[in-house]
Formats: structure tokens, sequence, C-alpha cells
């Protein structure tokens, strides 16, 4: 498990990844959601279980 500035952890999961936010306030958005948008990962926010995730997983034709 990798973490995201310690505001967050990553976790890989069916070719992309769960991104579980620890604290929402704190962590780097832009800058995360850039970074996947431009790896052509498709980018979704849900929750699970009370936690916040950024899913993503890589863009298929």
């Amino acid at each position: 498990m990798k973490a995201v500035q310690g505001y967050g952890e990553i976790v890989e999961e069916y070719g992309g990844y769960a991104i579980r936010i620890i604290d929402g306030a704190r962590f780097p958005w832009s800058k995360v959601c850039t970074l996947l948008l431009g790896a052509d990962h498709e980018v979704w926010i849900e929750k699970r279980n009370g936690d916040l995730y950024i899913i993503t997983k890589p863009i298929t034709d």
C-alpha cells in the first residue's frame, strides 16, 4: 500500500487504483486527478463503508 502525502492510501485494483481518502480537506485533489486523467485512466468517486474513494481503471478501446 502506498500513501498520498499521508492524506490517502492507494491500492491496486482491477488494473487501476483504489485511493482511500483519509483527510479530504488536505488531500491534493487537483494534482491526483490531473495525474490519473493524464495517464489515460477513467476516474470515479464513490463511498465504501463510509470512506470516500477515488477509483480508476485504464481507458480501453
